[in-house]
């Protein structure tokens, strides 16, 4: 509890656990000691096993706008006009990989490979 009070302090996202077993984004500034919580996932859950089977080439992966996830060689960026990841140098690649990206923020979920991966 005292990681999502902390959480809810600093604006990070916080999802509450619904009565079907779902999680929806916690609205209230109040905290219930009845419900169950989460911190909002925002990275990508790429495993370290995971990126341990892909080319070391690729740094970076994002959800794009429409859901799907993509490698980068180079850190990508917003580029606000198209509502999506874009690069200025490098290469990207579509994950061939089944990923679950639910409840995760296309805008927040760039995801860097961890070190020594």
């Amino acid at each position: 509890m005292i990681q999502i009070l902390l959480a809810k302090m600093q604006g990070v996202d916080v999802e509450v656990q619904r009565s079907d077993g779902g999680w929806s984004t916690s609205t209230h500034d109040v905290i219930s000691i009845d419900l169950i919580y989460r911190i909002k996932l925002h990275e990508l859950p790429i495993s370290s096993e995971m990126w341990a089977m892909i080319d070391k080439k690729w740094k970076w992966a994002a959800k794009d706008y429409g859901g799907h996830v993509f490698f980068y060689t180079d850190r990508p960026f917003i580029f606000e006009e198209d509502l999506d990841w874009t690069y200025e140098s490098g290469n990207a690649c579509e994950c061939a990989l089944a990923i679950n990206t639910d409840g995760i923020d296309w805008q927040k979920s760039l995801t860097k490979r961890p070190e020594g991966v």
